[in-house]
């Protein structure tokens, strides 16, 4: 290889050099604003480029920098997509009850606005559609609570059961919790009118009142009668009686 030759090569190289260089400036800068999405963006352009001379020079130290720049970045962003999802996950597992539904739908605001806001730089379009899913429910449950107490016992029942069945396909386990609790005081509540009107019923006659299943219903009482609140006295499963404490 001529002098010549040896010079261009050497010119060619250091122009790369400067050019990876300004790649990597920009990469860092776009890190540190935590623009990590468009920081990788840069970073794989630059690998490519050092691919394309790969054959020509020798850029092994150059590259290595690269990928431990790009393991950083990605490991900043599970870093704080890990925080974003213990908020998310704790807030699932926030007791919920009807005093302390209106906080909680603030915090669930709240971190939603972060996720929005984060959302391509960290990749958080998985819990922006489980938060958005998570407030449609909510929607469904303020439904549920505007109305189940002036309906009639039939049509409340029904509409808190359909809540159940729905949230049995997600996995928003304050929210069916909550949802069951309403249902158990309605039920309750149903129960207790009923004790003011018979000493005694049969099974079949209360799983009418109640709509549900005689089976489901001889299942759910022996579980029932364990509760200090219960309004039920006993139950005889050979003759499928049911007696009531008197509340007159």
């Amino acid at each position: 290889m001529s002098l010549q030759e040896r010079f261009e090569k050497f010119k060619t190289k250091k122009e790369l050099i400067t050019e990876l260089n300004l790649y990597k400036s920009l990469i860092v800068k776009k890190r540190n604003n935590k623009d990590y999405c468009s920081a990788l963006e840069k970073l794989k352009s630059a690998l490519i480029l050092i691919n394309e001379h790969q054959g020509e020079f020798e850029l092994d130290q150059e590259q290595n920098e690269l990928e431990s720049l790009r393991f950083e970045i990605k490991s900043e962003i599970m870093h704080n997509r890990r925080k974003l999802l213990r908020r998310y996950h704790g807030l699932l597992n926030e007791n919920l009850t009807k005093d302390n539904l209106e906080g909680f739908c603030r915090l669930l605001t709240m971190l939603k606005v972060q996720v929005d806001n984060n959302l391509e730089r960290l990749n958080l379009q998985d819990i922006h559609n489980e938060i958005t899913t998570y407030f449609k429910f909510i929607k469904k449950l303020y439904a549920v609570l505007s109305s189940y107490r002036v309906l009639n016992y039939h049509t409340a029942s029904n509409q808190i059961l359909k809540l159940a069945s729905e949230l049995k396909q997600v996995y928003y386990p304050n929210l069916k919790k909550f949802t069951y609790s309403l249902y158990s005081e309605l039920l309750y509540s149903k129960l207790y009118d009923i004790s003011k009107r018979y000493e005694r019923i049969k099974l079949n006659e209360l799983s009418q009142m109640l709509a549900i299943e005689p089976h489901n219903l001889s299942e759910l009482i022996v579980k029932l009668i364990k509760k200090d609140e219960s309004p039920i006295r006993y139950y005889i499963p050979k003759t499928q009686e049911i007696g009531f404490i008197n509340r007159l």
